[in-house]
């Protein structure tokens, strides 16, 4: 492989892997298990004050929101604020970004929304997009996919950059699809003399 070729790879592989975009998805947020008689009043010891009532459980501290998700709060989108932390933040980790949030023109709360991000990390810069929709019951649902250049043949970036995901053939003619299970899959596109990765995610 010629030397500049090799470099640029290593830094894209890099890259990738810092902002979120390599083999791993989403993992799913465990519901945390509640402790009988968590959250209320406990009895007085004897000589304590009956009008004193100490908590057993001090409940957590709510997370910062970030500026996609302050966004969609100050826009009235309520069911699915979480879950755009939750995408956004696994999205830009270890990296720097820009974001345009596309909102709903009214009921915001029950509408799609969506992203479109720019990812930097380093000196390369990747395309994402992902989309929140409200599914009922405050729950949401998300899609996300991150763009990103290689300049190697898409054979070789399956084989080193993604060795973990078995090649699932051909999604048409020239697109490698790559399984990450059932929920995650990573398509490789020819561009010119190099390759798009194209990584995609259903989130429940």
């Amino acid at each position: 492989m010629h030397k500049d070729s090799w470099l640029r790879y290593c830094a894209l592989a890099l890259a990738l892997t810092a902002y979120g975009g390599s083999v791993g998805g989403i993992e799913p947020v465990a519901t945390p298990a509640v402790e009988s008689g968590a959250g209320q009043a406990a009895t007085p010891q004897a000589g304590a004050s009956s009008r004193r009532k100490v908590k057993q459980v001090i409940p957590p501290a709510q997370p910062k929101l970030n500026g996609l998700a302050q966004t969609a709060t100050n826009a009235g989108i309520v069911d699915c604020v979480g879950r755009i932390q939750q995408v956004t933040d696994f999205l830009t980790a270890n990296s720097k970004s820009g974001a345009f949030l596309f909102i709903a023109p009214t009921d915001t709360n029950r509408r799609i929304a969506s992203a479109s991000l720019e990812i930097q990390a380093g000196a390369v810069s990747s395309y994402a997009s992902a989309s929140f929709a409200p599914a009922g019951n405050n729950a949401c649902s998300a899609m996300y996919e991150t763009v990103s250049y290689w300049a190697n043949q898409c054979e070789e970036v399956a084989k080193r950059a993604f060795p973990t995901f078995p090649n699932a053939g051909k999604l048409g003619g020239s697109i490698i699809m790559l399984d990450g299970g059932p929920n995650l899959k990573m398509f490789l596109m020819p561009a010119g003399q190099g390759c798009l990765s194209i990584k995609k995610e259903m989130v429940y």
